[in-house]
């Protein structure tokens, strides 16, 4: 079954100006309406991701121009993985907002404004379009994290506006470099003319387009946004930021230091920022009292070490990467969103329990999970390499990890009253469980695609 690509970025931006339509005419009826697009989405994203791994890389001209002039979207291999992990958990975080009597024609707007052009980052084959897509996912976000309309709420929002600010003009920067030089955006046209470009001009442009980038990606030291923004938001939203942006953004920087800037120093530096997110990001989990700030704190370091496996540039280190991204994706969406009344008494009722203990396994790098497979795999690669003093450090902040997180069940299982979510999170958060169960104990079905993304990017493909 031949799918356009194009349809995983039009359907939800299309339909997202209907919803105050749908919500005029049905009062209760715009969620419904949103979850069926988002459904709908996530057959889409099914579809190609068969047909990627079928038959390879999938492209779609737009504008009826050829590239470079024209719009190209180009789904491979990590593009595929990425765009249906996107939008497969989206529509399960938003089953979270129903029973939740909030105003909801605003945010399920926002939410499919973020969703596709999330998506739209890792299926463009084009450097100026992934900046267009950066700023509607940025300016979404804004808005969602500003969706609880309290000073809180605000405060993160403004940070994430000003950092996201300076890192758009960073990333045009970077972008306006290359253009100099080599005279396209174009993926696969900088990729072939990327050696005529001096090394130090290279080097110049790959640091703008890092910092741009590394604001989504939670990367230090452009990640001060990150725990104001989670904090003062619902935890719905703070569940969808954890899984979108900060892939897409994460999947930017691995698409820049493979395909457009693959030079030594690149990933060099990329590996210094990725062991300084992680440990900065895990001691600072570590003191935190209040559990959005300790999750998100936590992001931070699970970016830092998913950069560390993809700046290792190899087969085995990559595919590390992608258990890291599937298992921190799901479990701390789950984690979010199971902790919405976490000081009541979390872990007093099962249902709610038993997916938190899941997620909370996956992140430590626990087996059968696919937290785990993703820890193994990095651990397997450094200590064949013999890089003894990150696996050191990567052992420092798994230790750490485990740490906040006993800490976080044993003050959970202290509470003496129940824990109350609404059915609509109860629901989501089993969902996400049962996949993490499911990946984990069924890693064939994640790593020989991570495998043909892998070898692809390692050739300089898409």
């Amino acid at each position: 079954m031949v799918v356009p690509p194009v349809l995983l970025i039009a359907l939800p931006l299309f339909f997202a100006f209907f919803a105050p339509l749908v919500g005029m005419k049905f009062k209760n009826g715009v969620k419904s309406y949103t979850l069926l697009v988002l459904l709908i989405n996530t057959a889409i994203s099914y579809f190609l991701f068969m047909e990627v791994m079928q038959k390879g890389v999938v492209y779609e001209q737009l504008s009826g121009f050829y590239p470079p002039v024209g719009i190209l979207l180009s789904v491979g291999y990590i593009g595929a993985i990425l765009a249906l992990l996107i939008n497969t958990l989206s529509p399960i975080v938003y089953i979270s907002y129903f029973g939740d009597s909030e105003n909801s024609v605003k945010f399920s707007m926002l939410y499919m404004l973020v969703t596709a052009s999330s998506t739209g980052i890792v299926i463009t084959g084009d450097l100026f379009n992934m900046f267009v897509f950066f700023e509607i996912t940025a300016a979404g976000s804004y808005g969602l994290v500003a969706s609880l309309k309290t000073k809180k709420s605000f405060e993160g929002a403004f940070k994430y506006i000003v950092l996201g600010s300076v890192g758009s003009a960073f990333l045009l920067l970077g972008i306006a470099t290359i253009y100099g030089y080599l005279k396209t955006l174009n993926f696969y046209d900088i990729a072939i003319r990327i050696s005529t470009m001096p090394l130090s001009a290279r080097l110049m442009a790959f640091i703008f387009l890092i910092i741009g980038i590394g604001v989504e990606a939670e990367l230090f030291p452009l990640n001060g946004w990150v725990p104001d923004a989670y904090e003062g938001s619902s935890n719905r939203v703070a569940a969808f930021l954890s899984l979108g942006p900060s892939k897409s953004g994460i999947y930017a920087i691995a698409r820049l230091i493979f395909t457009l800037l693959p030079i030594a120093s690149g990933f060099q530096l990329a590996l210094i920022l990725g062991v300084f997110t992680l440990i900065i990001g895990e001691l600072a989990a570590l003191r935190q009292s209040e559990v959005k700030r300790m999750l998100a704190y936590s992001s931070i370091g699970q970016m830092g070490l998913i950069l560390v496996a993809f700046s290792l540039h190899s087969a085995l280190a990559f595919v590390a990467a992608v258990f890291l991204m599937i298992s921190h994706a799901l479990a701390k969406s789950l984690l979010f969103l199971g902790t919405k009344n976490y000081s009541a008494g979390t872990f007093k009722n099962p249902w709610v329990a038993v997916p938190l203990f899941i997620g909370v396994l996956s992140i430590i790098g626990m087996p059968p999970f696919p937290g785990f497979w993703g820890k193994w795999y990095l651990m397997v690669d450094m200590a064949s390499r013999g890089f003894w003093t990150i696996i050191l450090m990567v052992i420092f902040a798994a230790v750490v990890e485990g740490v906040y997180y006993a800490r976080f069940i044993h003050r959970g299982a202290m509470e003496q009253s129940a824990n109350g979510l609404s059915g609509g999170e109860m629901t989501a958060i089993i969902l996400l469980a049962v996949i993490l169960i499911l990946v984990g104990l069924f890693p064939q079905y994640v790593y020989t695609p991570a495998v043909h993304a892998a070898s692809s990017l390692l050739g300089g493909g898409p």
